[in-house]
């Protein structure tokens, strides 16, 4: 059986033990230490006061007039405590309170129940003044609680509201305490002995509002574990006290089913804290939402948020990004990485740009790919040093090969677009990897939006420049078209005036003849002048004859292709003179990197209903980042103001515009390969 002294001695032992936790908390330095010298005060003195009852408990010492002094003692601490908030927050004057109704309804309170219990007598003195004072002190302590809620302003009500629900609570049951032994109401050892257990209770509120409070100035930083574990400890006490106080209702009211109800409760209660110490994630969701409500900020937001725009600021149109991805990195100390987005069309996020880091050559990853689904789905910054130790987490999720070959990859950042996946930052290792919390998450998702949208943005502002480009290159096809226009019309002039001068027959024969080929020639310009400036119409065509068609044009020069386009057709939807000319510029590119005694093959392969022609040489090759940046820009060449650098980029664009795909892998001396892929005609 439990005896009352023993359920109070613990009741107060675990008061004792968290009010030494807050004050050591409280001498340590939170923020600012003049907004801590009080609470620290009141909270030593309730230390004592804890002690006080404890040995009255254990029967170690039961001096009513030590109880008293202590008594007294803890209320003043705590009244001075709250009225200096009160003062500072609210700048209330105590005169004109007193002056008030409000406060002559609370002298009232004081005055008249006191009063009455000090004419009834029938205690020692030392009672009637520990009683009276005890019953006093919690009124006015309550009072100023009240008015230290009531008269906080907006801003800052949020800083007190958890320390006035914790004063008031506490003070609350000792008002009622008081007030009954005051009113002649008998009051038994119960009453006493749980006091102990409502201050350990109201112990986190308190931390709380005197955190919140400490927090609005500037300075240090809370010590987190050691609210941590005052916080743990304080909710392992009441789980204990609950326990045993189950344990003895049981026992005492559960007659003959008492001791198996008993056994049961036990047993339950420890199989309980069991189940809640081996669930990893009830233990990580409970500490998400600890630091979450209790801690501190990780990051200084301000500071953050400013050197991450003053970095992205410092990009130009070409750089936008790589400085994106510095920004990114330098949040959580990474030394380098690099961005993939998907193009509109596109099948794949490709690499963009990178910043301190060297960007694989197979580096891409699939939209439909368990990576991609993954990252739209959960919308997770995915740390693959936590990924490697706990798969399951992520779903065992598979990631690209480029990514699992190379260890020093940390992190994927996810850069969303709305609701739409537009790219992916990935980030290095630094040296010392650290843990991240939900707090980096939390940034890094944010900074991942802004980012995205930054780089869309630049990307758009290209598109926009190239629109222009391509606008003047429309004008400037307008302006030949009148010029040979005219041409043509002065020209139809002279052959029709020769036929009046034919007296030198040789001669005018062979002048009209020239003039008649020139004719004929920019007549045959117009016309493809003219049809490329028309949106071309797809028909079913048959790819076998396409191919064959382009490098028929292109025997002239060397080496000669190698084609072997196979004995079936192959339907595609496709306008043949548009598809022909694709075909056209990829062979002649790849014979003029190739050496006449080079080698150009082109092989048709079927794959379900994707077709796939692959241009392959063995010419120079190209480098990467020219494979890029350059070679699907417009108006950028490599071979001189001739061309308008426009070939690869039509390609690619109207291969996309089948709803097809144009790759181009290649290295330096080795060769490069084009691959056309092409869905097939129903």
């Amino acid at each position: 059986m439990i005896y009352t002294n023993e359920i109070g001695a613990f009741g107060y032992a675990v008061a004792l033990a968290v009010y030494l936790l807050l004050t050591i908390l409280l001498l340590s330095g939170w923020r600012r230490r003049d907004q801590s010298r009080l609470p620290a005060l009141a909270t030593a003195i309730s230390m004592l006061w804890a002690v006080i009852w404890l040995s009255g408990f254990l029967d170690v010492t039961r001096t009513i007039q030590w109880v008293m002094l202590v008594e007294w003692l803890r209320g003043l601490a705590w009244l001075l405590a709250t009225y200096a908030i009160l003062r500072e927050i609210s700048k209330t004057s105590l005169a004109r309170f007193v002056r008030s109704v409000y406060g002559m309804l609370v002298a009232l309170l004081v005055v008249v129940p006191v009063g009455l219990y000090l004419l009834r007598g029938g205690s020692p003195p030392v009672t009637l003044a520990w009683m009276s004072g005890g019953y006093v002190l919690s009124l006015l302590i309550v009072v100023t609680a009240e008015q230290l809620y009531r008269n906080a302003r907006s801003e800052v009500r949020s800083s007190v509201n958890y320390l006035c629900v914790a004063i008031a609570g506490v003070f609350i049951f000792d008002l009622a305490l008081y007030g009954f032994v005051v009113a002649g109401i008998p009051t038994g050892p119960e009453y006493w002995a749980a006091r102990g257990f409502v201050n350990a209770l109201f112990a986190t509120p308190l931390a709380l509002g005197i955190w919140r409070r400490s927090r609005q100035s500037s300075g240090g930083q809370m010590p987190k574990q050691m609210v941590f574990y005052s916080f743990g400890l304080t909710i392992i006490a009441i789980y204990v006290v609950l326990i045993f106080v189950g344990h003895y209702y049981v026992r005492e009211f559960g007659q003959s089913w008492g001791v198996v109800g008993s056994i049961v409760l036990v047993v339950a209660a420890i199989g309980a804290a069991v189940t809640l110490f081996v669930s990893n994630s009830l233990r990580a969701r409970a500490r998400v939402l600890l630091m979450k409500s209790f801690f501190q900020f990780k990051y200084d937001y301000r500071k953050e948020w400013l050197r991450f725009i003053a970095t992205l600021s410092e990009s130009g149109l070409e750089n936008v990004a790589a400085t994106a991805v510095r920004a990114v990195a330098q949040i959580v100390n990474s030394p380098g990485g690099l961005v993939l987005v998907r193009e509109q069309g596109s099948s794949r996020y490709l690499p963009l740009d990178s910043w301190s880091c060297d960007i694989p050559g197979d580096a891409a990853v699939a939209a439909d790919s368990p990576l991609g689904q993954f990252v739209r789905a959960r919308q997770w910054v995915i740390d693959l040093e936590e990924m490697k130790q706990s798969p399951q987490q992520y779903g065992n999720l598979r990631l690209e090969d480029w990514l699992q070959r190379d260890p020093d990859w940390w992190l994927i950042v996810p850069l969303f677009l709305g609701k739409r996946l537009y790219g992916l930052i990935i980030l290095r290792k630094p040296r010392v990897v650290p843990a991240l919390n939900f707090e980096d998450h939390d940034l890094l998702r944010t900074v991942g939006r802004h980012v995205g949208m930054h780089i869309s943005q630049s990307e758009l502002d290209k598109r926009m420049a190239e629109s222009s480009q391509f606008g003047a290159y429309n004008r400037l096809t307008a302006f030949l078209m009148h010029d040979l226009n005219n041409l043509i019309a002065q020209q139809s002039l002279v052959v029709e005036n020769a036929e009046k001068h034919r007296h030198n027959p040789k001669f005018v024969d062979d002048a009209i003849d020239t003039i008649a080929n020139s004719v004929a020639r920019m007549k045959r310009l117009m016309e493809q002048l003219t049809s490329r400036s028309k949106t071309p119409t797809g028909r079913r065509t048959d790819l076998r004859e396409t191919l064959t068609q382009s490098v028929e044009h292109c025997m002239a020069l060397k080496p000669i292709p190698s084609v072997s386009p196979g004995d079936t057709p192959i339907p595609v939807n496709a306008d043949p003179e548009r598809l022909c000319m694709v075909f056209e510029h990829l062979i002649r590119n790849a014979q003029d990197a190739t050496d006449d005694n080079g080698e150009i093959s082109i092989d048709v392969t079927v794959a379900g209903k994707i077709a796939q022609v692959a241009i392959r040489d063995t010419g120079t090759g190209m480098a990467p980042d020219f494979v890029r940046e350059r070679l699907f820009r417009p108006f950028d060449s490599t071979k001189g103001s001739g061309s308008m650098g426009i070939g690869a980029y039509q390609a690619r664009d109207y291969i996309r515009s089948l709803n097809g795909q144009l790759d181009v892998t290649s290295e330096v001396g080795s060769g490069t390969t084009f691959n056309v892929k092409l869905p097939l005609a129903d």
